[in-house]
């Protein structure tokens, strides 16, 4: 990054809303868990994130803003941020006022243009709503990377494994965005490896679930990954969830399903 010819550190400020969410936000499912932002912020070249609840800065005034944490926690000297920002107590501050109250404290502030996307500003409110009809082409489009479920995988009801389609179950974390229920091609990150997967999103109404899941039959593997932490990557929408008559038209389904994921997300190894 340009920063560090200057001897600066590439930092990220952003917050969590885990006691008093901003009204803007409220009612809407995250995007991603902040271990995964963080994972995704690093691999951009970010060395901090710093992420406080935003109760402990809301009530800040933009002076306050800038002084309190910008001068004095980060000592910050180059600024990067939307040009549509907004900041301070009441979101009373904007850009202008940001690069004022910077000039002066031997700040610089850069202010990013809204991207477009078919002509559209791209905003977690598009990405949400791609998210939630299972366009993944859309949605991965305007986030830049793949929208991924990461957790550990739990046990279910072993009914796979019986039939040669053993599957990881894992759990959305608590607030995440669960994307429209049925079946997904995917790609599964065990271990730094990387495999082809078909995912199921739902109750699994054949068998019953009292909880919503991602179920994933992953390809070309074998092993026993009870606990471990898993990365799914949602590509392509294959079908909505339904319930089969009998665990033969269930297993029938999944072996078509497998023979479209393989075709669909090979590329993505």
């Amino acid at each position: 990054m340009a920063q560090r010819k200057k001897g600066l550190i590439p930092c990220v400020f952003t917050f969590t809303v885990g006691q008093e969410t901003p009204a803007a936000k409220q009612g809407q499912g995250f995007l991603q868990t902040e271990k995964e932002k963080e994972r995704i912020l690093a691999r951009m070249g970010v060395e901090y994130v710093f992420c406080p609840d935003f109760s402990q800065f809301r009530h800040l005034t933009p002076e306050e803003f800038v002084d309190q944490l910008l001068v004095k926690k980060f000592q910050a000297k180059m600024i990067f941020c939307g040009d549509n920002f907004h900041f301070g107590k009441g979101a009373s501050g904007n850009v202008e006022r940001l690069t004022q109250l910077c000039q002066v404290r031997g700040i610089t502030v850069t202010p990013v243009p809204v991207v477009l996307d078919e002509g559209e500003p791209i905003s977690s409110t598009r990405i949400r709503r791609c998210i939630a009809q299972g366009d993944f082409l859309a949605a991965n489009r305007m986030l830049g990377h793949p929208y991924t479920l990461t957790g550990p995988v739990i046990h279910g009801k072993g009914l796979g494994s019986t039939r040669l389609y053993p599957t990881a179950n894992q759990r959305f974390a608590p607030g995440q965005l669960v994307p429209r229920n049925g079946v997904y091609a995917t790609v599964v990150e065990v271990d730094g490896r990387r495999y082809v997967g078909a995912t199921n999103v739902g109750r699994k109404p054949t068998v019953g679930s009292e909880e919503v899941l991602a179920e994933t039959h992953i390809l070309d593997f074998d092993g026993n990954i009870y606990g471990l932490d898993i990365q799914v990557e949602f590509y392509h929408y294959l079908r909505g969830e339904q319930k089969f008559g009998s665990l033969e038209e269930l297993f029938k389904a999944i072996r078509s399903n497998i023979d479209d994921v393989r075709a669909l997300c090979q590329k993505y190894l």
